[in-house]
């Protein structure tokens, strides 16, 4: 399973609604993947938001990079690296 990686648009997502706001609980999430997640936009009880510390904590610990492993959620982005690989070989006569 890949992981996508994207270090733009990192938003903090409780993994459960009733999980607390512990570091235990976050998960880095670049826009589009917390958006493809089955709570986001959910009616119900949002959990209140992490503290500036466990936000601070997720990130360093997420390396500033989105954490989704799920499948086909990220596609465009491995297909963006599979593409730029690619044509980097092309233009070093690696093809």
């Amino acid at each position: 399973m890949s992981r996508c990686n994207s270090t733009k648009n990192l938003e903090i997502h409780h993994k459960r609604r009733d999980g607390g706001n512990g570091i235990g609980n976050a998960q880095v999430l670049c826009q589009k993947c917390h958006e493809n997640t089955g709570s986001y936009g959910v009616r119900g009880e949002s959990p209140p938001e992490f503290s500036e510390q466990t936000k601070a904590e997720a990130l360093k610990r997420a390396e500033y990079r989105c954490e989704c492993e799920k499948d086909g959620c990220h596609d465009d982005v491995e297909k963006k690296k599979m593409l730029q690989n690619l044509l980097t070989k092309r233009l070093n006569g690696n093809d």
